[in-house]
């Protein structure tokens, strides 16, 4: 472990924190001297997350689609440091599908976990933030909103979605000192699309390779998530005369 001045006794939540880029970027944030809250729904894979990361990391089992979950989540957060210095929106959801195939649950999952779960976090953690008097918001977004891969449709609309809530927020917050920054992030290896069906899996291959947007947009290789974690920090490491509004992340 290396503290760093620039994070020790800082205050983060990480809303997608068991696994993939949240967890990595949570250890590392951790490793740095942050005091971490990992939000994740799956409160088995939360806890075990939690007891590798060390006793920086705390867990709290939480829907960040439903708004009283989150309310609890951040209670929490204040009763014990009364402030926030770090947002991480990392959580999101993904499965191919044709509109017309789409369900009511695939269009309300893709909406709440992509682009209203954010929006909560977000009108929770502001007071804390503004009680640090200075803070980061860092939302993941995908590169499928620069080019949309077939049958993903309703990840790339939350998606862009989450991106004009990113860039208004930006305006609102900044008067207030927090920073907002839209990280744009290329293929990770994570365990986005392995709960996918076989026939998804056919479906979708088949689709973006006839199309070829994964490589017109990023290359053939995929990034470590502790990799993209790095970055992550970077973004929020600046001096605070200094913003990134976008990062985008890709491999090559």
């Amino acid at each position: 472990m290396t503290v760093d001045d620039d994070f020790a006794g800082k205050v983060a939540v990480v809303v997608g924190g068991s696994s993939g880029i949240g967890k990595a970027v949570a250890g590392l944030l951790a490793d740095r001297g942050c005091d971490v809250f990992c939000l994740a729904r799956n409160g088995q894979r939360l806890d075990h997350a939690v007891a590798e990361l060390g006793n920086r990391v705390q867990g709290l089992a939480c829907d960040a689609s439903d708004p009283a979950d989150v309310r609890r989540a951040f209670a929490t957060v204040a009763a014990e440091f009364g402030r926030l210095d770090i947002l991480l929106n990392v959580a999101g959801t993904a499965s191919p599908t044709l509109i017309e195939d789409a369900t009511d649950d695939d269009i309300s999952r893709h909406l709440a976990t992509n682009l209203l779960a954010p929006i909560y976090t977000t009108r929770a953690a502001i007071p804390l933030l503004k009680a640090s008097g200075a803070g980061d918001i860092v939302n993941v977004s995908s590169e499928v909103t620069i080019d949309l891969f077939p049958l993903l449709t309703l990840y790339g609309t939350s998606k862009a979605g989450l991106e004009m809530f990113s860039r208004a927020m930006t305006k609102e917050l900044r008067p207030h000192n927090i920073r907002v920054t839209l990280f744009i992030c290329g293929q990770t290896d994570t365990a986005f699309g392995r709960d996918w069906s076989g026939d998804q899996v056919a479906a979708a291959v088949a689709a973006w390779s006839e199309d070829g947007a994964h490589l017109r947009v990023s290359g053939p290789n995929q990034m470590e998530a502790a990799a993209v974690a790095e970055a992550m920090v970077f973004a929020v490491s600046r001096p605070r005369s200094q913003m990134i509004d976008i990062m985008q992340v890709r491999s090559v």
